[in-house]
């Protein structure tokens, strides 16, 4: 028998959930919803998704936070919810940021640390509910946001010993309601990097209403320090109140400064009794919090959680896909969704604490290395005004800073991953002819870039100085050879930039520099390895070298030899020669996808599964990335790695609408969609349609094609082919075809 409890369900959950399962916004069958496809806790776990309510590139990503240990969302599915917070991170790993201003619902005594369970959880995008259950009282917890302005909706309840509802209470039976508010709260992952807070005040400025700001630095990146300021408003007026630090309580206080500081209100009411809180944020000032606050007026819970739907809508409505399951939608639907859950966007100069430029500007990019191969070239087709922004930032932060980010978050320059990625971000908008941003300037960054020797390294710029005297990074230098890599791509991108200029001296300087990465390819075992000052191959060569800290090890970064040995992206053609021939190069990739060498968990083999392509087999590439699409599922377990910023999500999206960038070039590859129709909007009202005929789990080959009405024998296109609307028709079957088998993908080396 279902206790009474878990039907409450019925009463505090469903009902408000109704008319969107059903169909539309509005309950109408004839009003589709794509957000009734998203799944807000596919990835929670191992891929560190957000399930909280946010709008897309929101200032505001609300969202629970469970008791420590937890990850760096804030969230785990087995740890009691502590409470919920105005900032996260989504999809990240490495240490914890943000995590900030914690409301904390409570029945009873207060519990600065409390530990409930819960039951009744339930997401979609812009809405979660949960309810957390005490012996005190329960509370059911509903969230919704706006960019600036998170909204929260507490019912209080209590149940006899037996979980039925009491019902019959006297005025002893009355809730005491507390809602705290932790100012210096952050997400505790138990480790060193993480975040800290430096300092915290509150003030209870009314019986409605409380302000204040916190200090915090640290965390992966850097400390970056940053201060958030807020207000908070209730919907009632609260009975008492009173403030806390370093855990003492201090009743009738309406004030409190220092770390480990907080406030906390009470209410007195009736069973089933609601309280509403809006509470608004910012990084540059209170005044700006209390204007912030205007965005959401009033106190209608539902007008604010549909205009997020339709917020929503609007956005994943830019792709609509046909055909597939229900799951593989799902999955779609919510990885799409994913993709703009990063960065936050503070707007043009308003919400920016660090100067006035004139410029959008965003937070969290998180990293570049990650996002650069699949969510930006994305943007780029469906959001290309965000894009543009995004770029536009980037190169504002170089000219206030001096240096162009590969990651930025909390106001400054986090950790370099690998290469200079932006060379990379910038090459793909230049070829692919992305309009709004100042592309002489952007040279001006990325040659910098190529050209400088940076006095930090680890957070800007490159290792310059062994990188020009030698022609790669020795031993020397962690993740060296990794970098090694990166850097010959990244000079291939500025190098292609050159030409656009016309600045054909550049060209031809940066192009020879691309082939810097041949330095320590081994010629004998066919993998990059390292190489000491003097050119000696560092001992111990192991295709699967990997020590325990691999994800930063000391020559290669998050990837093994395996993961790296066929980074050669702009001159595959090349590459495969020194294997020998096409079927070496094969035999290769065989081996090293049946050998269990691949891993899906990092960026670096993004293009990998890709890569039959080039030696004339795309019908194997077909089969490794069906393979490799179906590890993404429903499920709190559903992605096959940390989502880092979309950048999982993307790979997806792509691969099952069947193409694929090849992130700062004007190239796409042709793959084996799973749906029967993909139709990407582009803007203006052009479209560009992939129709698979026949696809299914066993049709995933390839047999003959036409690309806007023509036929079409080449398992590539480029930008121009689909930017002014177009349609790709595939013909699906069985067993592989010579489709696509005679003209490879274009390497550099057949340009020269």
């Amino acid at each position: 028998m279902i206790s009474f409890k878990n039907k409450l369900i019925l009463l505090f959950c469903l009902s408000p959930l109704i008319s969107y399962a059903i169909g539309g916004r509005d309950g109408k069958t004839n009003n589709p919803s794509y957000t009734n496809w998203v799944d807000p806790f596919i990835g929670v776990e191992i891929g560190n998704t957000l399930p909280g309510p946010q709008l897309p590139f929101g200032l505001v990503r609300l969202g629970p936070d469970a008791a420590p240990p937890n990850n760096t969302t804030g969230y785990r599915s087995d740890k009691s919810i502590r409470g919920f917070s105005h900032n996260h991170l989504s999809g990240t790993g490495g240490g914890a940021r943000y995590g900030n201003i914690l409301i904390i619902p409570q029945i009873g005594n207060l519990n600065l640390n409390p530990v409930p369970s819960k039951y009744n959880e339930y997401a979609k995008p812009g809405f979660y509910t949960v309810t957390l259950h005490d012996k005190a009282g329960d509370v059911q917890c509903e969230l919704t946001a706006g960019n600036r302005v998170g909204m929260h909706r507490y019912t209080f309840f209590k149940l006899n010993n037996d979980e039925t509802l009491l019902l019959n209470y006297s005025q002893e039976d009355t809730i005491h309601a507390n809602i705290l508010l932790d100012a210096s709260s952050i997400i505790n992952m138990v480790e060193a990097e993480q975040t800290q807070n430096t300092e915290a005040a509150v003030s209870i400025v009314s019986d409605h209403q409380i302000e204040g700001s916190a200090g915090f630095k640290g965390g992966w990146g850097g400390e970056n320090p940053y201060k958030v300021y807020f207000v908070a408003t209730f919907d009632r007026p609260f009975s008492s109140h009173g403030t806390w630090k370093n855990n003492i309580i201090f009743n009738n206080v309406s004030n409190q400064s220092g770390t480990n500081t907080g406030a906390f209100v009470e209410f007195i009411l009736k069973q089933k009794e609601q309280v509403q809180v809006k509470v608004a944020i910012s990084y540059v000032s209170l005044e700006n919090a209390h204007r912030n606050m205007k965005e959401v007026q009033g106190w209608d819970f539902a007008k604010v959680r549909n205009n997020a739907d339709k917020v929503w809508n609007d956005y994943l409505n830019l792709i609509e896909v046909e055909g597939g399951t229900p799951e593989m939608k799902t999955v779609f639907y919510t990885a799409l969704y994913h993709t703009f859950s990063m960065p936050s966007y503070l707007g043009i100069d308003d919400e920016n604490p660090m100067w006035k430029s004139g410029k959008p500007h965003f937070w969290d990019f998180y990293t570049l290395w990650d996002t650069y191969r699949t969510v930006m070239p994305l943007y780029t087709l469906i959001k290309p005004e965000k894009q543009s922004a995004i770029i536009q930032c980037l190169l504002d932060i170089y000219k206030q800073k001096g240096w162009i980010p590969d990651a930025w978050t909390a106001g400054d320059y986090a950790y370099v991953q690998g290469g200079t990625s932006a060379d990379v971000v910038i090459a793909d908008a230049v070829l692919k002819g992305l309009k709004g941003f100042d592309v002489k300037g952007a040279y001006e960054a990325i040659k910098k870039n190529a050209d400088s020797v940076s006095d930090n390294p680890y957070k800007y710029g490159r290792y310059q100085e062994e990188y020009s005297r030698f022609g790669y990074l020795s031993s020397n230098i962690k993740n060296g050879s990794s970098r090694t890599l990166e850097y010959a791509y990244n000079d291939f991108c500025i190098a292609q930039v050159a030409k656009t200029l016309w600045k054909e001296d550049d060209y031809h300087k940066y192009l020879k520099q691309s082939y810097s990465s041949l330095n320590l390819f081994n010629p004998d075992t066919k993998f990059f390895w390292s190489k000491d000052t003097i050119g000696k191959w560092i001992p111990g060569f192991s295709p699967t070298f990997r020590r325990p800290d691999y994800w930063n090890g000391p020559y290669f970064y998050e990837g093994t030899p395996w993961n790296y040995s066929t980074y050669f992206p702009h001159d595959m053609k090349l590459l495969i020669s020194k294997h020998g021939s096409n079927s070496n190069f094969i035999v290769f990739l065989d081996t090293l996808f049946n050998g269990k060498h691949y891993e899906m968990g990092n960026e670096p083999g993004f293009l990998t599964p890709y890569l039959y392509h080039y030696a004339g087999r795309p019908d194997k590439s077909f089969k490794q990335v069906r393979e490799l699409l179906g590890d993404y599922k429903v499920g709190r377990l559903g992605l096959p790695g940390q989502d880092d910023s979309g950048a999982m999500s993307a790979w997806y999206i792509f691969g099952s609408m069947g193409f694929f960038p090849v992130a700062g070039q004007d190239v796409y590859l042709i793959g084996s969609p799973l749906f029967t129709k993909s139709t990407v909007k582009l803007g203006f009202g052009k479209t560009f349609t992939i129709i698979a005929k026949n696809t299914n789990n066993q049709n995933l080959y390839v047999q003959s094609a036409k690309l806007n009405g023509k036929k079409w024998d080449k398992c590539w296109f480029i930008h121009k082919d689909i930017i002014n609307g177009g349609e790709l028709v595939l013909e699906m079957g069985t067993i592989p075809s010579e489709w696509g088998t005679k003209v490879p993908p274009p390497s550099i080396s057949d340009l020269k």
